[in-house]
């Protein structure tokens, strides 16, 4: 059996701060995956909401979520979902089943991407140093996500109900982040949970 590694498993980690305005914290092995299908189709649409136990998000920049997937609309055809470490492989088999005969596509992204909690105090400033998008509360509410950029890497940003940000970032992009990150945090803090 192969071990898994998190993107960011070899990075020094900054010292520790008394104090730390931003908190990063990596969900290392969460399960993605790809999902496409026509959102018109009626046997497309309910299959996804059988299996996922939530209807795929149809409106622009939002997401739908449970205890088992968070589901991010990427564009009128194609989503994003997320789903526990390890039911990655679960899901898409169910996927399938339950869309048998359909033209869709299910692609598992897991081993190619990873997911960056940001949270703290100073986070308003460091988004606005990191990111072209206008993360302003009245721009960016609780359960909006955006696909843009951080820094110079392609992510998809996700406000958190506690008012923190995901974000999902290609694995080879992790080190730039993060020392994106250890630099845009240095008049702040950082701490690495």
């Amino acid at each position: 059996m192969t071990s898994l590694h998190s993107p960011l498993a070899h990075v020094e980690l900054p010292e520790a701060h008394a104090h730390a305005g931003v908190t990063l914290r990596e969900d290392k092995f969460r399960g993605h995956l790809n999902l496409r299908g026509n959102p018109q189709d009626e046997a497309f649409t309910s299959a996804a909401e059988k299996v996922l136990g939530v209807a795929l998000p149809t409106a622009p920049n939002s997401a739908v979520e449970n205890d088992a997937v968070r589901v991010y609309w990427l564009c009128p055809n194609e989503w994003l979902l997320l789903v526990a470490e390890g039911a990655e492989g679960q899901t898409e088999a169910d996927l399938r089943a339950a869309m048998e005969g359909q033209h869709i596509a299910v692609t598992d992204l897991s081993s190619g991407q990873t997911l960056i909690n940001l949270s703290g105090e100073n986070l308003p400033e460091v988004m606005m140093k990191s990111t072209v998008y206008d993360c302003h509360e009245s721009n960016f509410p609780v359960g909006k996500a955006v696909q843009t950029t951080f820094a110079k890497a392609g992510a998809t940003i996700y406000k958190c109900a506690d008012g923190s940000y995901d974000l999902v970032i290609r694995r080879s992009f992790a080190d730039y982040i993060f020392l994106w990150l250890k630099d845009a945090c240095a008049e702040y803090g950082l701490a690495v949970q």
